[in-house]
């Protein structure tokens, strides 16, 4: 199965390729976003026990 996985995935990345200059930018926003994530995901745990605390 997990072989069977790839495959479909390097397809659809192929598809993909030609939309790959239009994806190339919002691939960028998401990634900053995924770093940002983990910052806003730290800053929520502060948050929370605050919260739990309130």
């Amino acid at each position: 199965m997990g072989e069977a996985a790839p495959k479909p995935k390097a397809s659809a990345r192929k598809k993909k390729g030609d939309s790959a200059s239009s994806t190339t930018p919002p691939t960028q926003t998401p990634t900053t976003t995924a770093e940002s994530a983990p910052r806003l995901s730290a800053t929520a745990k502060g948050k929370q026990p605050l919260r739990a605390t309130t």
